[in-house]
């Protein structure tokens, strides 16, 4: 007899069914926890660094200027695709230093309201191009005010 060639039975379909979902989940829980407790190791590492990089300015495809605070003084640095330098030293007070947690916090509904009047504007003109312009102007309108 052939073990390939046994029937199964729906009862027995829905059992596998609810096996191979129960293991996917397990799976997923797995990895989320997995990546929350190295992303958490890795945030505590970087908090406790002597090491900050303050402010990163794209200048080309590969190359950036960055201002880095190591320890107690700050420097600008010029990072290429195969080296860095230092460019020069700078004051504390020669820089603003941007909280990056002062940030607007956009909750995804907020998010998904402004895709919506975006689709919306679309819908009416037909270019959403010329819609994401006006938004900004808007948006720069309101925030002078």
């Amino acid at each position: 007899m052939n073990i390939f060639a046994a029937r199964l039975t729906s009862g027995d379909n829905f059992l596998q069914l609810l096996g191979v979902l129960i293991l996917f989940i397990v799976v997923l829980v797995i990895t989320y926890l997995t990546t929350k407790f190295v992303g958490g190791v890795k945030m505590g590492a970087l908090r406790e660094s002597n090491f900050k990089v303050i402010d990163t300015y794209k200048l080309t495809q590969n190359k950036y200027l960055q201002i880095v605070k190591v320890g107690t003084r700050y420097f600008v640095i010029a990072v290429g695709k195969d080296d860095i330098r230092l460019l020069t030293e700078l004051k504390e007070d020669e820089i603003t230093v941007k909280d990056r947690n002062t940030r607007q916090n956009n909750n995804f509904q907020d998010i998904l309201k402004t895709f919506k009047k975006q689709i919306e504007k679309e819908d009416k003109s037909g270019d959403l191009f010329v819609n994401q312009s006006e938004e900004t102007e808007l948006t720069e309108k309101e925030d002078h005010h």
